[in-house]
């Protein structure tokens, strides 16, 4: 009797500590996916901080130029306007690649978490039965557990006394 209760209580705590687990890595899959929103985030603003920059520096390029008495469409000045451009567009693409890759681990991060949440749900369901299954062979091996084994016997008694 003691053995069951005892495996009944190893059953329910398989189950629940299942469940804890569970609601652990869900909720830090969902803080995972509130860390790649932040990163998004990084990286709209490091992609506006990055054209900012830009147009301060082509004003600067054009005063300087103006200041000079310089031609503004001279094919010189053209060229390093195209020139500071290309190296703005490369670099804000590059810090943006940087954020793209990170929001997307955090994102993959956070559904594995969520996956293993709902693996260690069912395992703690798994492992309870599995406990339930081993209480209940030892039962019938020590002979005090009742199905079959316990039917035949009161089979056996009622012929015994011509039932």
């Amino acid at each position: 009797m003691a053995s069951e209760a005892s495996a009944g209580l190893s059953a329910v705590s398989s189950i629940m500590g299942g469940r804890a687990q569970a609601r652990a890595l869900k909720t830090e899959g969902v803080m995972l996916e509130a860390q790649a929103k932040g990163v998004d985030l990084q990286a709209k603003q490091a992609s506006e901080r990055r054209r900012e920059d830009l147009r301060a520096s082509m004003a600067a390029y054009i005063a300087q130029r103006s200041a000079r008495g310089l031609s503004l469409d001279s094919p010189s000045a053209v060229a390093i306007e195209r020139e500071l451009t290309r190296q703005s567009v490369r670099d804000e693409g590059v810090e943006r690649l940087g954020y793209i890759n990170q929001a997307g681990a955090l994102r993959m991060s956070a559904a594995a978490k969520r996956r293993a949440g709902s693996n260690a749900n069912f395992m703690g369901y798994w492992n309870a039965a599995g406990t339930l299954m081993d209480a209940a062979g030892d039962a019938m091996a020590a002979g005090g557990g009742g199905g079959s084994q316990n039917m035949l016997g009161k089979s056996a008694a009622r012929r015994a006394k011509g039932y």
